[in-house]
């Protein structure tokens, strides 16, 4: 993955070059993704939690006192995507409990996720994990409207990529919905706009985040600041089928 490191732009000049560099990255990235597919079809549901146990904990919480998952991320997993506290519900329950598992053991950091993940045991975190992995996807509610060109630019990165700047084409693992593959690569359709754009800032600027973010670090560093205003947009006006028939 460190083709796609900051040299990009010295090392591949001609479009030539740019084609067979594409070419051999898409096969790359597409060999992962049918992998991380039949590795998902292989495996019973990700978690295999008390799914109940974890609606208790998620609507209750474990300790007096302090608020709930639910307090923040909402009962129905929708989250709060105007303040940036992304939805859950539509996430696999294995994506989830690997982001829990990093909060709790200081792999990811965030102030606010942290305390709240080391609270949990392990099963206490499958459970949790269970609950909203296994949530439907809620309707959207009204979203800002958004100018036309934005979520043209966006729409064009997240499913074309840019060969100039040598972005890859986001929708190759995320896939052409914005549905996700598992715990390889998350569900983005109907994510906060504020909580994508926080992300893909922070990868800009290098950080970890999780063991598995190298991929991500790597593409956002070819985003510009415009560019990742556009594609958190184009992503959080984006419905599933289900939805869409609604």
């Amino acid at each position: 993955m460190t083709v796609l490191g900051s040299n990009f732009g010295s090392t591949w000049t001609s479009r030539g070059t740019l084609c067979r560099f594409f070419g051999g990255a898409a096969k790359v990235v597409g060999a992962v993704a049918l992998l991380a597919v039949a590795r998902a079809a292989a495996e019973a549901p990700a978690t295999g939690a008390d799914i109940a146990a974890g609606r208790s904990i998620a609507i209750h919480g474990v300790a007096p006192g302090r608020p709930a998952c639910a307090a923040c991320h909402m009962p129905d997993g929708a989250g709060q995507a105007e303040v940036g506290i992304p939805r859950l519900a539509g996430l696999s329950d294995a994506y989830i409990l690997d982001q829990l598992t990093f909060f709790a053991k200081g792999t990811r950091t965030n102030p606010a996720m942290q305390p709240f993940a080391k609270m949990l045991t392990p099963e206490q975190r499958r459970q949790v994990a269970g609950y909203f992995g296994n949530l439907p996807v809620p309707a959207q509610s009204d979203l800002t409207l958004q100018p036309e060109p934005a979520l043209k630019r966006g729409e064009r990165l997240f499913l074309d990529g840019n060969f100039q700047t040598g972005l890859l084409a986001c929708a190759s693992c995320h896939g052409p919905g914005g549905q996700g593959v598992g715990n390889f690569a998350p569900r983005l359709a109907g994510q906060s706009a504020a909580y994508i754009a926080e992300q893909l800032d922070a990868w800009k600027a290098g950080g970890r985040r999780d063991p598995h973010g190298a991929f991500m670090r790597a593409e956002a560093s070819h985003l510009s600041a415009r560019d990742i205003a556009a594609v958190a947009v184009f992503l959080e006006s984006l419905k599933d089928a289900k939805e869409a028939q609604r």
